[in-house]
């Protein structure tokens, strides 16, 4: 047996309908979308008081881990990456309004990496997702469907936000805006022609619009030096004997307990990654990978890793096993080589293609012939959330809390699961303290 022979049979490439080619695009692909947090979370954390040089290493360091592990050992198409929600809740809340030190909001981040770990090999959060009930899993995709097209809206411009409410129309004729028309048109035309790779080459083509424009995408300097790694292990472990960081810690972990599964769910519903049950396999090891990210990045010297929503790209592309992790994690790896290229890929060429994958996660009408009124407000309020309040958590809250007054008001109160109980009234309770 050859060695592309053994790599299909451990991934089950083959098994799983997909081939070598379409697992190296879909890595490609699902790359090029995240890129940008290379540039973006240094930057952010900085208002923390990180190093942009501290952060640029931990945010490599940990991502190349975390989804190599993702890839190898759970063996999901999945890529980590410090969370947008996250790194800007550490700076400008954790140490900007409530006066933590970074030390102490990385000691934060990592004793909820911890927990999550732990939890991960315990049966609770597999009763967790057995209870959400299938017609919740499909609002869960439908609103991270929204939630990609609502990133694609915002970069692109639009949609104006102010914060993370939508204001109103943006500029639907701004450079940007064009960038995104092109890109979403040629995914659409290499999609209709069968093209492999359609997503990939619809990003290539709205980037060289993009610079035909004027837009690019500056990075800036960073010093490669000792510097880097004045991050690592430099967390305060000591800052969870200080109350006012328990809210901090709690806010943190349902993010992070409860958001890998959304996008679990919500990325592979209606692909050969489920079996016959609507469940997906290895999830477990999936979301240990994700806790453990968390506390790779707080070890390094940047906020909570996490599964990224952007992984939608590579799927979209075909790409159904962990061998799409393992070429993003390669990629990752060699960002230091290849940072003049992906300044070539400016974020808003990939506004299109976010948009088009997005659209590809909702419900199909096969699937709404099978909704009773009751499944179809709940997927709904989730939908409408998830556009109002731009928080999947917060989508999660709405859609199981809808779903248990529904089922109180009908007289059903007994058939209710009580973890689904329990997941509503953690997630209330970190909204209260959000």
């Amino acid at each position: 047996m050859n060695m592309l022979q053994k790599l299909d049979n451990y991934f089950g490439i083959t098994r799983l309908g997909s081939t070598f080619r379409i697992e190296l695009f879909a890595g490609l692909s699902t790359f090029l979308s995240l890129s940008y947090i290379f540039v973006v979370n240094p930057a952010i954390l900085s208002a923390a008081g990180i190093s942009t040089s501290v952060a640029f290493f931990a945010t490599i360091f940990g991502s190349v881990v975390a989804t190599l592990l993702m890839g190898l050992w759970a063996r999901l198409p999945f890529a980590l990456a410090p969370g947008l929600e996250m790194n800007a809740y550490i700076a400008y809340v954790v140490v900007g309004v409530l006066g933590f030190t970074w030390q102490g909001a990385l000691g934060a981040v990592f004793w909820v990496g911890v927990l999550t770990v732990v939890l991960g090999y315990t049966s609770l959060r597999k009763n967790i997702i057995k209870a959400i009930p299938d017609k919740l899993k499909s609002g869960l995709a439908a609103s991270v469907g929204v939630f990609l097209m609502l990133i694609a809206l915002k970069v692109s411009g639009l949609l104006a936000y102010e914060g993370i409410q939508v204001r109103g129309i943006g500029l639907l004729t701004s450079n940007e805006a064009y960038i995104f028309y092109a890109g979403l048109v040629l995914v659409l035309i290499f999609r209709y022609f069968k093209i492999r790779g359609a997503v990939l080459f619809s990003i290539i083509g709205a980037a060289i619009i993009a610079h035909l424009l004027g837009v690019g995408q500056p990075i800036e300097p960073i010093k490669l030096s000792k510097e880097m790694f004045a991050g690592t292990f430099a967390f305060d472990l000591w800052v969870i004997f200080n109350p006012k960081i328990w809210s901090v810690i709690l806010i943190l972990f349902i993010l992070d307990f409860y958001g890998p599964i959304a996008k679990f769910i919500g990325l592979t519903r209606n692909t050969p990654l489920v079996d016959k049950e609507g469940n997906l396999p290895r999830m477990k090891e999936g979301l240990v990978v994700d806790g453990l990210g968390t506390v790779i990045g707080a070890a390094t010297g940047t906020s909570n890793l996490i599964t990224y929503v952007e992984s939608a790209v590579g799927i979209g592309e075909g790409g159904r096993t962990g061998l799409v992790a393992v070429v993003v994690g390669i990629l990752m790896s060699l960002f230091l080589f290849l940072v003049p290229l992906i300044n070539l890929i400016p974020v808003a060429a990939t506004t299109g293609a976010l948009f088009f994958v997005g659209l590809t996660i909702f419900p199909n009408r096969r699937e709404l012939k099978f909704y009773s009124w009751t499944d179809i407000f709940a997927v709904t309020i989730m939908v409408l959330v998830t556009f109002w309040t731009f928080g999947l958590d917060k989508a999660m809250f709405a859609g199981f809390a809808s779903f248990v007054i529904l089922f109180i008001l009908r007289g059903k109160w007994r058939e209710l699961n009580p973890y689904l109980i329990g997941s509503t009234i953690i997630l209330f309770l970190s909204i209260l303290l959000s």
